[in-house]
């Protein structure tokens, strides 16, 4: 997944939205989030 950043917010729709859902019962889980610069 792709999301743009700028001024420190996330560039989205008015309707748009990111969710983390849960479906198979609660656990430790771990996600990565890489930031790329661009200028």
């Amino acid at each position: 997944v792709n999301v743009i950043i700028a001024d420190c917010k996330l560039l989205l729709g008015m309707w748009q939205g990111i969710y983390f859902c849960e479906y198979d019962g609660p656990r430790n889980r771990q996600f990565y989030v890489k930031i790329i610069g661009d200028e």
